[in-house]
């Protein structure tokens, strides 16, 4: 920790003597769906939320709110030894507040409110799957979704000797807040940015319910955007994090890479379609073989900007469940399905 701290000072003085303001166009709330991987367990870590490389205007605030519900269906198979129950769903209110610093530079937090509990959407996911004709016996299920009851509550990790890791049902609270300080490495332009964030997951969710790992994590991450024209603009997250090491499932990983390539299609002013694929080794040994995989997933979103202050969107995600893992790249273990809907507002 003491290496974020140090980082942290660093970052804060050099924004202290540089004194270039941002572009104008850091306001046009385009770029990446601000949403990464949300299994259960991923849920405990720290997880650098896709951002643009822009900040917020100096002294300047933004504040987002952003639902998302996360439904999770993965009884994989007990290869390696462990049992691995998640059917669950999530539905996560995030809170988050930027504020721009001198320096081209922006102080972030994030803070969620986490439901887990039986949800909504299977019923909707399994006529889904059904009218996709997509596998019922996938690997994340190989007994098939339809040997399980729908709208249950488990979150299990059950070890080779039979000894119950976890076994949580129904749970409410506050999550893990993230702290962020981003400085931008070069001169920001229309045509393309890059900057640098390191972050800080304060343990403030609830370890006896799996709402937090009761750790702190700290990490970097390098943000990039390049334009391609007028109408697309390419952009890419690499991040890293340490993870100190916890009691959660059968150990904590020493550490965690993070990685975003998103392209966005803007053909007006107002408008925009984004398709990114997310990605993350793991957090947590488990010691079964398919939870073990990184986690990929997929997002489809919609971005509307409805004044000079305000922007919404819609995403949906999907992880290699819709073409049964033959794709790791593009989808790999990841939630069933996820909807996410947010909301944006500048003030000063």
């Amino acid at each position: 920790m003491s290496a974020v701290f140090a980082a942290l000072l660093l970052v804060g003085s050099q924004c202290a003597r540089a004194q270039e303001a941002p572009d104008k166009d850091a306001s046009s709330n385009r770029g990446p769906i601000p949403i990464r991987d949300a299994r259960p367990l991923n849920l405990l870590f720290l997880q650098f939320t896709p951002e643009t490389p822009d900040v917020v205007a100096r002294n300047k605030n933004r504040y987002d709110l952003q639902l998302d519900f996360i439904n999770n269906m993965q009884i994989p198979g007990t290869a390696g030894g462990s049992t691995i129950v998640e059917d669950n769903e999530y539905q996560r209110l995030r809170f988050g507040w930027r504020h721009g610093l001198p320096g081209n530079s922006e102080f972030a937090v994030y803070a969620p409110l986490e439901w887990r509990n039986s949800g909504i959407m299977d019923g909707i996911i399994s006529a889904y799957h059904h009218m996709a004709n997509l596998a019922d016996n996938s690997l994340d299920v190989p007994l098939g979704m339809g040997s399980y009851p729908l709208y249950q509550s488990q979150l299990k990790v059950i070890d080779a000797s039979g000894d119950v890791l976890i076994n949580r049902g129904n749970a409410f609270g506050i999550g893990e807040t993230v702290m962020t300080l981003k400085k931008q490495l070069s001169k920001q332009s229309r045509r393309a940015a890059l900057s640098a964030r390191v972050g800080l997951k304060v343990p403030t969710g609830s370890v006896s319910e799996v709402l937090g790992s009761g750790k702190f994590n700290e990490g970097v991450s390098i943000d990039a955007r390049y334009s391609l024209g007028r109408d697309f603009t390419l952009y890419g997250n690499l991040g890293y994090v340490l993870i100190q090491k916890s009691n959660i499932a059968l150990g904590t990983r020493p550490n965690s890479v993070q990685s975003l390539a998103c392209i966005e299609y803007h053909p007006n002013s107002r408008d925009s379609f984004v398709l990114q694929v997310d990605g993350n080794g793991q957090f947590v040994s488990t010691g079964n073989d398919f939870a073990g995989r990184s986690n990929v997933t997929a997002t489809f979103g919609y971005r509307r900007r409805f004044d000079r202050l305000r922007s919404g969107f819609v995403s949906f995600s999907e992880g290699g469940h819709i073409e049964n893992y033959t794709m790791p790249a593009i989808g790999n273990a990841s939630p069933n399905f996820t909807v996410s809907i947010g909301m944006s507002w500048f003030q000063k």
